[in-house]
């Protein structure tokens, strides 16, 4: 079975939980994160849902943000282009007051990466780390891991959870 498999017939089998899981697995060891979330967006279209978090105490599961017409929201689900913010200022750009937020909780940069299916966004891995950890090699590295990441979503837009 080739790296890409292994696993995942058994976490498809078992559900979305089993699916985040392994996207998480996959990610932390491709990439590297202090802190994985993944977000979609509700039948409405008017609140963005946390779906998985890797740590639930800091960043509880359900909904999370209202959607609302911003410079944020327009890039990664208008264009489907991420999000890389490496420091203090860049994040302060695409989400204003939340640079000081961030680095309260110990995290210096972001990623938000778009999960395109079908033309469309239907979700976002939201990636937290260290000032300066978000490298384009970061970027490319996660790259693979985003159709886990939309299989994940969409069964849990299908699964009762």
């Amino acid at each position: 079975m080739t790296a890409t498999a292994a696993g995942l017939p058994e976490a498809v089998a078992r559900g979305p939980d089993a699916l985040f899981a392994l996207l998480a697995e996959r990610v932390a060891r491709a990439v590297g994160y202090d802190l994985l979330t993944v977000l979609a967006p509700t039948p409405g279209g008017r609140v963005l849902t946390r779906l998985f978090s890797s740590n639930p105490e800091q960043y509880p599961l359900g909904d999370a943000d209202r959607v609302e017409d911003t410079a944020w929201f327009r890039q990664l689900f208008g264009r489907g282009e991420p999000i890389i913010a490496n420091n203090g200022r860049e994040i302060e750009r695409w989400l204003p007051g939340f640079d000081v937020f961030f680095a309260e909780q110990g995290y210096g940069a972001l990623a938000n990466v778009p999960v395109i299916v079908a033309g469309r966004p239907v979700g976002l891995v939201n990636m937290m780390g260290q000032a300066g950890h978000f490298s384009p090699q970061r970027l490319a590295a996660l790259r693979p891991h985003l159709p886990l990441a939309a299989l994940a979503i969409l069964a849990a837009a299908w699964t009762p959870r």
